[in-house]
């Protein structure tokens, strides 16, 4: 999906919002960010964790809370295929810029350049910046020490991925939000058979969800048995 206005790819999942967000240990951040995307000023929030911690999904929940603002924020995951400095150029005035998956471009000159211009485009005109990357900004790797400088006034806020104990609770409400039953025996097939991070469940999750609607199928352990040896080979 594109905007006519800006010519960027958001990709925005339908999924991502805070209500399906199980804050566990990050209460603070979510609060921070919906408070964030109400009156005040966003500033520069930065956000690190590892892989899987959830950083995505809540850079795209914060998205979609404001889509109604003018201007829409922008989002744009540096790690994409095709997606390049002269992207983020003309991004200006007092515009949310989120910029994903930072780590995959530290030490390139022209995306350093280019983050470091949008900086000083958008904060002095009320505008703000929401990162996210695995490491804090001064770990990254950036060439600019001007730019992790920057990068870093507003605060940096490590992600806390979710524990095991947490993921039943995670999965059943996704599934809720979503009108899906989701007995406990299936979350305890899911749990012993998949790779327990959240990405990899919450995807095959949605997976399912889909597969049972389209077949009109109750949740049971055989019938998820057969569509997760299906879609995880595929």
């Amino acid at each position: 999906m594109k905007t006519d206005q800006i010519g960027l790819p958001l990709r925005l999942k339908d999924q991502a919002s805070f209500e399906n967000f199980l804050a566990g240990d990050n209460q603070q951040i979510v609060s921070l960010l919906q408070d964030s995307g109400a009156d005040r000023d966003l500033g520069v929030i930065y956000l690190h964790g590892a892989k899987g911690a959830g950083k995505s999904h809540l850079l795209q929940a914060f998205c979609k809370a404001r889509s109604r603002s003018s201007p829409v924020p922008a989002y744009v995951s540096l790690g994409l295929d095709g997606v390049h400095p002269e992207m983020i150029a003309d991004l200006h005035g007092p515009r949310i810029v989120c910029l994903d998956d930072i780590d995959s471009v530290s030490g390139d000159p022209s995306w350093e350049e280019a983050m470091l211009g949008l900086y000083e485009r958008l904060i002095p005109s009320g505008g703000g910046l929401l990162v996210a990357g695995r490491y804090p900004p001064a770990q990254v790797g950036f060439g600019l020490a001007d730019l992790a400088t920057r990068l870093a006034s507003g605060g940096a806020w490590r992600v806390q991925p979710l524990g095991e104990a947490q993921l039943p609770e995670a999965m059943q409400l996704r599934a809720r939000l979503r009108g899906l039953e989701l007995p406990d025996a299936v979350i305890a097939y899911l749990l012993r058979r998949v790779r327990r991070d959240p990405s990899t469940l919450f995807a095959l999750l949605d997976q399912i969800d889909d597969e049972a609607f389209s077949h009109q199928r109750r949740l049971t352990v055989p019938f998820v048995r057969e569509l997760a040896g299906r879609l995880l080979s595929g």
